[in-house]
């Protein structure tokens, strides 16, 4: 009986080259073929090209694609004791949220023109914080990036990144109770209060509050923002804590709320999260928004403006943050001894369709 044919991949193909397969293609060899220095080969192909005459950098190049040349960053990085590799430590990313989304790509596209890899990581409660740094710290990476879940860790969490030295930049969340670490994250308390005067630039004066009951610095700081400004304004704050970010953890609270006689007319929520579940809330009990009550966002979601009416909302920028936090890990990681930083992004206002003045 004969066999069926195997089918072919392309990938099959690429496996079968001899240049790629067998390939030891050296900085000698390309040296001997382009007839320069083994020096100048390496300044070539290293960061040094702009040393050389272009006709020179050209020819190096063509000869060095052609034998299928390759550096050996893993040789190089045991050279200088590096593995031109960082962590990236981020939370579980849910569905709805985009942020941090944009945080990574930020991050990877600030490392688009260097050698170093990120190594991705997501805390969870299978692979706690602790133990994800443990495995980065196992890999020897040269500086890692943390998103942290909490406010506050464990001082024995730290141990190992201190004794050994290496760099730390945390994102979003300002660790509370560990020493001088470098900080990127969005200016919560300027964009709280740019969503105050908005809305009572819009005419509303009995304003609801949507936040998380738990602890978040970075919330609470959007909060203190949004709630000064009101206050100092004389205007009617309704708070309303929220135990969950789930709709069928918040729709009874909400619910009451929206059917209580002195219903505020413009609702702030600290998250577009707690916007969409307010969406779902309002369909529930047959009400329209902006004409029975306005709502505004925090972050700019990916998925906000695709709401119906579309969120108006403040816009994080996640990606600037991104490589706000890669530059100063890099920087870190060449050597920098400056006092740890504190990096504020600003947010900007985004006015869609649901916000109605009063």
């Amino acid at each position: 009986m004969d066999k069926p044919a195997r089918t072919v991949s392309i990938c099959d193909n690429w496996m079968k080259n001899q240049t790629y397969k067998n390939s030891t293609a050296t900085l000698v060899e390309v040296a001997k073929i382009a007839g320069v220095s083994r020096q100048t080969v390496s300044r070539i192909l290293g960061s040094e090209a702009n040393k050389h005459k272009p006709e020179t950098v050209k020819k190096v190049k063509e000869i060095a694609s052609s034998l299928g040349y390759r550096p050996n960053l893993l040789a190089k990085s045991i050279v200088a004791g590096k593995t031109n590799s960082i962590g990236i430590l981020v939370p579980v990313i849910n569905s709805l949220d985009g942020f941090f989304t944009q945080v990574t790509y930020g991050i990877q596209s600030a490392l688009i023109d260097t050698d170093i890899i990120p190594i991705f990581l997501h805390a969870s409660p299978d692979a706690p914080e602790h133990h994800q740094i443990h495995r980065l710290v196992d890999r020897r990476v040269d500086g890692i990036i943390l998103i942290p879940q909490k406010t506050d860790v464990a001082p024995d969490y730290f141990c190992e990144i201190t004794y050994r030295r290496i760099p730390v930049v945390c994102v979003n969340e300002k660790l509370t109770n560990i020493g001088a670490v470098d900080f990127v994250g969005t200016d919560e308390a300027r964009g709280g209060r740019i969503a105050a005067e908005y809305l009572l630039r819009m005419g509303h004066t009995n304003i609801g509050c949507l936040r998380w009951s738990g602890s978040s610095v970075n919330l609470g700081k959007r909060l203190q923002g949004f709630t000064k400004t009101i206050h100092e304004a004389e205007a009617r704050l309704q708070d309303i804590a929220l135990d969950d970010w789930t709709i069928d953890g918040c729709m009874q609270t909400l619910c009451e709320a929206l059917t209580q006689p002195d219903r505020p007319s413009a609702f702030f929520c600290v998250s577009d999260q707690y916007a969409g579940i307010l969406y779902k809330a309002a369909e529930k009990l047959g009400l329209t928004i902006p004409d029975d009550f306005s709502v505004l966002g925090f972050a700019n979601l990916p998925w906000s403006e695709f709401l119906s009416p579309s969120l108006s909302t403040m816009s994080q920028d996640g990606q600037r943050i991104g490589v706000e936090a890669a530059k100063l890990l890099l920087s870190r990681i060449e050597g920098s001894t400056d006092r740890a930083k504190n990096k504020r992004v600003p947010v900007r206002l985004i006015q869609r369709d649901s916000v109605a003045p009063r």
